[in-house]
């Protein structure tokens, strides 16, 4: 199990987005988020490829499009391929974290949020304890 401290009151963990150029950033872990979502300016700095498009609502707000790409997604030494959002510049929240881990990675692994530390683990381990 690795665990890291609430940064700004926020359960965030550090992050490598690995497209064409690879990205270290930290991500908030949304377990509100349906999908991992990445801002474009990163976008454009990994230089992705995108592969679908999806129509969908936002925070319960009017419908938005994002571009969807895959790609390496690594939290310390959780490695996953996997979709991630990049929703339009326009549609992106000022305020908004550049990078947001959700469910789509978050239901792999065991995650536990406490209110002061986040703590990841392989749900393999856990059925080798049982």
């Amino acid at each position: 199990m690795k665990c890291w401290k609430y940064r700004n009151d926020m359960p965030q963990v550090p992050v490598r987005l690995i497209g064409k150029i690879s990205v270290e950033e930290w991500a908030l872990v949304d377990s509100g988020a349906t999908y991992c979502v990445v801002h474009p300016m990163i976008a454009r700095m990994m230089e992705l490829k995108f592969i679908d498009e999806k129509q969908d609502g936002s925070g319960g707000k009017k419908s938005i499009i994002a571009d969807v790409a895959n790609i390496g997604l690594e939290i310390d030494d959780f490695k996953e391929k996997i979709d991630v959002v990049c929703i339009r510049e326009e549609y992106y929240p000022v305020k908004a974290h550049k990078v947001i881990i959700g469910r789509n990675f978050m239901n792999k692994y065991r995650i536990i949020l406490d209110g002061e530390q986040i703590c990841i683990e392989n749900k393999e381990k856990l059925c080798l304890k049982s």
